[in-house]
């Protein structure tokens, strides 16, 4: 069964009522309609009523009068409930989180107000969640569907678009384009996963992909974090499969048959070629191939977005290097250490970080003065628990203990760091 198939929005009610009584009043005109005929047809057979029995009735006021008014009285039935229904879907509530979707061919891409992109939308459960639904003005229409939400709001090339839900059960459930859009409409499919209030908290104020990744968006490679948050997945492999366009394994320093102004040559997939192909698409169309299926990414793509692609493509295992000093300052600063430690060697409350890593210091463990070497084990030790080997000249209980607040990645960055100065 459709996950959500019962409706899991709080508008999802006033649709169903609408629904139900729309299907209702059809299906007991329809009984009524059939039932009426089949017994006229049985009343009335040549059998059992001659012809020279049927009179030909031209007027009966009370039958015109029953037929127009209760046929009447159902619509403005159905018209009401459908009224209601249309109302609870448009009229947005003023307090809610706003999520920008833009919707091309052949993925929905949602951008949330902190910056987060994701193919898939996630939300908090209970949240009024506004849509604003774009499409690219050079693409083809579109139609986001969330049939466990019951809306469907399609999106015109150009024009920005508005929709509203609040999801009333976790889960994940589909999101669709209703509208065909073209040869990889099938494909244009994602998920909304609706999450406590809590998880969704800790996703969204956190560096992670998604919140079923412990991977940081920060660990991947630009390049390809570009590929996956611009749709190019959608028509380009990376196994090597074709689809709508050629794959992208393999794809640097490989010879391709193109056509240019209908001629087909032979060229090299390089960085002129690479470049030209995301800015013009349809100027060289590899062989097996239509034009007209990408949409160009001049003004969707800078230089150094276009860069850090290229990058990919010569060097597709590669993964992203961390700035270790940028990431570590940035742990120091917002933990407020750089208050109580200095980075050049001058005291201050605490020791200095400068040539910390390796050196032997005299700590006071249990009141007796003893020697040790600040190696990885004693700089996470100190991190966690600060007052167990206090360094003779510095006071105990200077500093709280960063259990909980810092994770064992962020420690191993501050070691790392601590290694270099």
């Amino acid at each position: 069964m459709l996950n959500g198939i019962e409706g899991v929005s709080t508008a999802s009610g006033s649709v169903n009522t609408a629904m139900y009584v729309v299907y209702g009043i059809s299906i007991g005109v329809f009984v009524l309609v059939i039932g009426i005929m089949f017994y006229f047809a049985y009343k009335y057979s040549s059998k059992r009523y001659p012809r020279n029995k049927i009179k030909n009735i031209e007027h009966n006021t009370p039958l015109e009068i029953v037929w127009t008014v209760i046929p009447l009285f159902l619509v403005m039935i159905m018209f009401y409930y459908g009224f209601s229904s249309l109302k609870a879907l448009r009229t947005i509530p003023k307090n809610n989180m706003e999520i920008q979707v833009t919707g091309q061919m052949w993925f929905w891409k949602h951008k949330y107000p902190n910056g987060k992109v994701t193919k898939d939308l996630y939300v908090p459960v209970g949240k009024n969640i506004k849509l604003d639904l774009t499409a690219p003005k050079n693409d083809v229409i579109h139609s986001y569907y969330v049939p466990a939400f019951r809306f469907k709001q399609d999106v015109v090339p150009g024009y920005t678009y508005h929709a509203w839900f609040n999801a009333t059960k976790k889960g994940a459930y589909d999101i669709e384009c209703a509208e065909y859009c073209g040869l990889g409409h099938s494909s244009m499919l994602a998920k909304v996963y609706v999450l406590s209030q809590k998880d969704f908290d800790e996703w969204y104020n956190s560096d992670r992909k998604t919140p079923f990744s412990k991977e940081s968006a920060s660990d991947e490679n630009p390049g390809l974090a570009l590929i996956k948050s611009n749709g190019c997945t959608s028509c380009h492999t990376l196994d090597g499969s074709p689809l709508v366009g050629p794959s992208f394994k393999g794809l640097w320093g490989r010879s391709e048959k193109v056509k240019i102004d209908g001629v087909l040559k032979d060229v090299v997939v390089d960085e002129k070629y690479l470049k030209e192909s995301i800015l013009n698409p349809n100027a060289d169309i590899v062989e097996g191939f239509n034009a007209g299926m990408m949409s160009s990414y001049k003004g969707k793509l800078s230089d150094k977005d276009i860069g850090n692609i290229i990058e990919y493509f010569k060097n597709p295992n590669a993964k992203k290097k961390e700035d270790v000093k940028a990431k570590a300052t940035e742990i120091l600063e917002s933990n407020g250490c750089l208050g109580c430690h200095s980075t050049d060697g001058s005291p201050l409350v605490g020791p200095s970080y400068k040539g910390i890593f390796g050196r032997k210091v005299k700590v006071k463990i249990d009141g007796t003065l003893k020697e040790v070497v600040s190696d990885a084990s004693y700089l996470r030790e100190s991190i966690l628990d600060p007052n167990a080997k206090v360094v003779d000249g510095f006071s105990a209980g200077m500093m709280s203990s960063y259990k909980g607040k810092l994770s064992d990645k962020d420690i191993d960055i501050l070691i790392a760091y601590f290694k270099g100065l």
